[in-house]
C-alpha cells in the first residue's frame, strides 16, 4: 500500500538521489568529456560523450549497449506541480519494483516517473474513472474504443504525454499516490557503445543525436534521454547499465568485416575498428574491414571522419566508402556504394566467411539487401531467389546482422 509521509525539515530528503535501480546491475559513472560533433549552426545536434568508469566494476564487450537512466527536466516538473496543485517538497512513500521508496513529489516526478512519456490506453481508462465531469470521462473512454482509434493514433503521433492529458482533462485529479501507481517508470534508453574497452580502459563512449520535433501546436519537444544527456557537464554523475547486443565481431580475427552505418549508426563500428586496431598493434593478423558510412553532408556530419581517414591510410580500414546524400544534385546512399563494390561483397561474403552489419534507421534495409542480392547474383553465380535464401541463412548464422530503429 502507498502512504504519504509527513513533511520533514531535513533538506537532504529533497535532493537528487542517484541510486541503483531494482532488478538489474547499475553503475554510477562520471562525465569526463562531452563535445558537439556537428556545427552549432546545423539542425542536427550530435554529441560525443565519454564516461569515466575507473571507480566502478563496469565492464562491456564490443557491440554492447549502454543503458542511460535520464531525468525529466526540473523546470517542466515544477511547472506541472504548479498546474496540478502539488507541493513539490512533500514527501511520499511508495512501493515500486517491490521496494519501498521515500521521495519528495518533485523527485518522484523528476527521477522516477515518466511524466512526459506516452501513456497507454490503460491510463486513459483509469483517468476516466477519476473525472468528475461526465463529458471528460466520456471522451477519455471513447478514445480507447474502435470509434476513437483515429484520434487516439493522432494523439500518439503528436506525442501526447501523461502531463498533457492531466492538464487537458482538468476534472480528473487523481491524488499523487495514484499518479505514482498510474504513470509508468522512467526506463533506460539504450545506446550502442562507441568505444573499445581495450583501447579506452576505464572509459565508455557514446555517440548520440539530440531528438527534437514540434507537435501540432508548434511546441518544441525533445527526447527525454537525449535532452538529459545534452544537458550534462563535465564531472556530472549518472546511472547506467550494460545490455548485450547482437552486434558482435566475428569469432576469427581473419574474417572480413563489412559495416554499413547511417549517422549515429556509426557508433558500434567505431568500437569494431578500435578493437581490431588494438589487436593489430598486438601483432594479431586481422582481416579486411570495409565501412560504408552515410549521412547528409560531409562538412556537417562526417562523424569521426579524421579517425576513419587515419585508419584507412593505415590500411586497417581496407575500404572506406562515403555516401553524403545531399552534397550533390543526385542523392547518393550507402546502397549505391555497395553496388559499386558488388564483386568485393560477393567474394568476401561467399568465399571468405565475411560478416555484414547494418546499423541505423530502418529505411535502407530493403535497398541494402537488394544490393547484396545483386552482388551474389552477378558475381556469385547465384539465382535471385537463391540469393535471398542465402541471406536468410547468413542471418541465422549471425553473419548478416541488422540493428535498425
Amino acid at each position: 500500500m502507498l502512504a504519504v509521509a509527513k513533511r520533514v525539515v531535513f533538506p537532504e530528503a529533497f535532493g537528487t538521489q542517484l541510486a541503483a535501480r531494482p532488478g538489474e546491475k547499475t553503475f554510477m559513472v562520471k562525465v569526463s568529456s562531452l563535445r558537439r560533433m556537428t556545427p552549432d549552426t546545423y539542425d542536427r545536434n550530435i554529441i560525443h560523450i565519454e564516461f569515466d568508469t575507473s571507480d566502478t566494476d563496469l565492464t562491456y564487450e564490443i557491440g554492447d549497449a549502454l543503458g542511460v537512466y535520464g531525468f525529466n527536466d526540473a523546470a517542466q516538473v515544477r511547472a506541472f506541480c504548479t498546474q496540478y496543485g502539488l507541493d513539490g517538497e512533500q514527501l511520499v512513500t511508495a512501493t515500486r519494483d517491490g521496494q519501498g521508496q521515500t521521495r519528495s513529489v518533485h523527485s518522484w516526478l523528476t527521477h522516477a516517473l515518466d511524466l512526459f512519456g506516452r501513456p497507454s490506453k490503460k491510463f486513459y481508462t483509469a483517468l476516466a474513472d477519476f473525472a468528475t465531469d461526465e463529458k471528460e470521462a466520456e471522451k477519455l473512454r471513447w478514445l480507447t474504443t474502435s470509434e476513437g482509434s483515429v484520434e487516439f493514433k493522432d494523439r500518439v503521433a503528436d506525442t501526447t504525454t501523461y502531463a498533457d492529458l492531466l492538464n487537458e482533462f482538468t476534472s480528473a485529479r487523481p491524488s499523487f499516490l495514484y499518479l505514482v501507481d498510474l504513470i509508468a517508470p522512467i526506463k533506460p534508453r539504450h545506446y550502442s557503445i562507441a568505444s573499445s574497452a581495450k583501447m579506452h580502459p576505464g572509459s565508455v563512449h557514446l555517440c548520440v543525436v539530440t531528438v527534437e520535433w514540434k507537435n501540432s501546436k508548434g511546441e518544441l519537444r525533445m527526447g527525454q534521454c537525449t535532452r538529459f544527456l545534452n544537458s550534462l557537464n563535465i564531472g556530472d554523475e549518472i546511472v547506467v547499465s550494460v545490455k548485450p547486443s547482437v552486434m558482435k565481431l566475428p569469432p576469427l580475427d581473419s574474417q572480413p568485416v563489412i559495416m554499413a552505418g547511417l549517422g549515429t549508426g556509426m557508433a558500434p563500428f567505431r568500437a569494431f575498428i578500435e578493437e581490431r586496431a588494438v589487436r593489430k598493434l598486438q601483432g594479431v593478423e586481422v582481416g579486411p574491414m570495409t565501412l560504408y558510412f552515410g549521412s547528409r553532408h560531409r562538412a556537417m556530419e562526417y562523424l569521426y571522419g579524421e579517425e576513419l581517414e587515419a585508419y584507412h591510410a593505415d590500411g586497417l580500414l581496407s575500404g572506406l566508402q562515403l555516401a553524403f546524400s545531399r552534397d550533390q544534385k543526385a542523392k547518393v546512399y550507402i546502397q549505391h556504394k555497395m553496388r559499386e563494390d558488388a564483386e568485393l561483397l560477393a567474394s568476401q561474403m561467399l568465399n571468405q566467411d565475411g560478416c555484414f552489419y547494418l546499423c541505423g534507421p530502418t529505411w535502407p534495409t530493403g535497398d541494402v539487401k537488394d544490393a547484396m542480392v545483386g552482388a551474389f547474383t552477378k558475381f556469385g553465380n547465384i539465382k535471385a531467389g537463391d540469393a535471398n535464401r542465402v541471406i536468410e541463412e547468413l542471418k541465422e548464422s549471425e553473419r548478416y546482422t541488422l540493428e535498425v530503429y
